[in-house]
Order: C-alpha cells, then sequence, then structure tokens
C-alpha cells in the first residue's frame, strides 16, 4: 500500500491501481456564538469543554451545567440557546445555501432550547423537527422555547 497525497493505492492486481479517498467529515452545521458557565461538546464519543467559534456538526451533543448555557447559529441562520441542565443531540442537518433547502431535527432530552428559525424554517416549516422523550414537535412558527425539564431520563 501507498500513501500518496491523502489518497490510499492499493496494489496494482488484474486491474488497474484504485485510489481510495479518506471519509469526507460532515459538512458543518453551524457554530458556538455565545456561551456561560459549563458547557461541552460530545463528538464521536469524545466530550470537551465547548468553546466560542467551535464549529458544531450533525451528530454533536451539547450538555449545559447548572451554570451553564450557549447560543449556537446554523448555517441557515437558524438560532438555538440552550439553557442550564440540558441536553441537546443534533441528529441532523442539511442546507444548500444556494436554494435554501434542508432540514433539521434536533433531540432535546432535557433542559429547556429556545429557537430562532432561519432560512429552512421560512421555506420549509415541515422540515424542521425537535423531538424530546415524549413528542415530536413540527414547527409552524418562527420563534419558541421547548421545555424538557420536567422529563425524567
Amino acid at each position: 500500500m501507498l500513501f500518496v497525497a491523502g489518497l490510499l493505492l492499493l496494489p496494482a492486481g488484474p486491474a488497474a491501481a484504485q485510489a481510495v479517498a479518506p471519509a469526507a467529515a460532515p459538512a458543518p452545521a453551524g457554530v458556538v456564538k455565545r456561551l456561560a458557565g459549563t458547557v461541552s461538546l460530545e463528538r464521536a464519543g469524545t466530550r470537551s469543554a465547548a468553546a466560542v467559534g467551535a464549529t458544531v456538526l450533525p451528530g454533536d451533543t451539547l450538555r449545559t451545567g447548572a451554570d451553564g448555557a450557549v447560543g449556537i447559529t446554523l448555517a441557515d441562520d437558524t438560532l438555538l440557546t440552550l439553557g442550564a441542565d440540558s441536553e441537546l443531540v443534533l441528529d441532523s442537518f442539511s442546507f444548500d445555501s444556494t436554494t435554501h433547502d434542508g432540514g433539521l431535527l434536533v433531540s432535546l432530552w432535557r433542559g429547556t432550547v429556545g429557537v430562532v428559525t432561519g432560512l429552512i424554517g421560512r421555506k420549509a416549516p415541515e422540515k424542521l423537527r425537535f423531538q424530546t422523550r415524549t413528542v415530536v414537535l413540527g414547527v409552524r412558527g418562527t420563534e419558541f422555547i421547548v421545555d424538557a425539564s420536567g422529563v425524567a431520563r
């Protein structure tokens, strides 16, 4: 095997040499714009302290402590504000900046999240979904709060 400029070249056999590109990283969904107190970001099983400017990817989990809060701006200008003692998973996010097509699925397992919808919500609100342990919400407005703080884990 031979590595060349990020490609893995397999040994030649009866067929011509094949190049295998490394797996592409998911497109960034958004960025942490503000935070206060204890906030962690978990990606691929690794948890670290969140920081202003950190990239948020689909599949990431954000957790806030008793003193924590975090504000995230997604690529379509959707604003998510996570309150204290909260856990949110950005299950899926896609957005085409040219056509404004896309979708968003967020799971709020505990705590609160304030939402101001962005371009996806304006074009196709039915493609925005927020779920808790007991309900799945379809979005039909532009600003709302989901409170899952009374839900047992």
